[in-house]
This record gives C-alpha cells, sequence and structure tokens, in this order.
C-alpha cells in the first residue's frame, strides 16, 4: 500500500517522507475512545474506596469544659453544705438525751435550744428527762422545773414530737 506524497511539515517542522505514513488523528481532537478500534486498556479502572472520616481533632482545654468544671464545683459545694448542715443538727433539741445541757439561741416566746457542754458558759438548761411521741408538758410536773415541747413538721421532717423536762442552772 502506498500513500500520495503528504504536502506540509511532518513531525518536527520536517516534510514527511514518501512512504511515510502520517500519524492518526483523532477525530475532533479528541483522545481515543474504546470501540473505535483501539485497543482496550490493560488493567480494569480503579476503585473507589470508601475511606473511614477523619478523627475530630480534640478540643483545647484537656477535654473538660467550663460547664463540666462548674457542674464538678456545685457538687462539691452542695455535698459540703450537706455535711455541715447534718453536723449542725447534731446539736438541736430533738438530739438531746437526759443529762445533757442546752443553751436558748431564741427568745423566750420562740426557744431555739442547742445541746452544749455542761461546764461552759452558754449552758443554762439541764434535761432532766425526755418523753418522746407527746406534747404534753405536763408530765414534767413535780419533775423539773420547766416543760419544753417540740414538733417537727414541714414536708422533710419526719413529724417527731417529744418533750424536754428541763432545770435551770443556778450561776
Amino acid at each position: 500500500m502506498t500513500y500520495p506524497p503528504q504536502q506540509g511539515p511532518g513531525p518536527y517542522g520536517q516534510p514527511y517522507q514518501e512512504g511515510q505514513q502520517p500519524p492518526q488523528q483523532h477525530p475532533q481532537g479528541y483522545p481515543p475512545q474504546q470501540g473505535y478500534g483501539y485497543p482496550q486498556q490493560p488493567y480494569p479502572p480503579q476503585q473507589q474506596w470508601n475511606a473511614p472520616p477523619a478523627p475530630t481533632p480534640p478540643s483545647r482545654g484537656g477535654g473538660m469544659g467550663v460547664k463540666k468544671i462548674f457542674q464538678i464545683v456545685a457538687g462539691v459545694i452542695v455535698a459540703i453544705m450537706c455535711v455541715v448542715g447534718y453536723f449542725a443538727s447534731q446539736n438541736d433539741a430533738d438530739h438531746a438525751e437526759a443529762g445533757d445541757c442546752l443553751k436558748n439561741n431564741g427568745t423566750t416566746l420562740s426557744p431555739d435550744l442547742q445541746v452544749v457542754e455542761c461546764g461552759g458558759a452558754d449552758a443554762t438548761y439541764k434535761v432532766v428527762e425526755v418523753i418522746p411521741d407527746t406534747l404534753e408538758t405536763s408530765k414534767c410536773e413535780g419533775k423539773s422545773d420547766i416543760g419544753y415541747e417540740e414538733r417537727q413538721t414541714g414536708r422533710r421532717s419526719s413529724g417527731k414530737q417529744f418533750v424536754l423536762c428541763i432545770d435551770e442552772i443556778k450561776k
């Protein structure tokens, strides 16, 4: 098969020689496609893999937010208040026993009795007898100078009621 001589320059600006084939040109400048007589690719097309998402970077501050720190501090404060309240209530009149001494932090009309050491300057009363489950101060007649009654009420109280028969300490 012979080719007619080509006009114009060949590759690298030199004219084609007789018997030399011109390079194959693709239709309208597009790359070769399968099915146009070109050989198939020797390997299958690459598969795309779904990679796991990249891990999120750790947050600043060591991972502990202001809200978390506030919750911890608030919890510690509440715990301290509960412990202090528990020990403070251990000195209330409802924990008094016969032989304990008391002082009045309230008034004569609205007393607030608290257990204190008997040798201290604050001690003004001494418990002679504790009568539980009653509010009858008349049961202290003949046993002590004063009958003190107390009833614990409210949603969080145990509903405890008692009478303390107490004597005034003379100084």
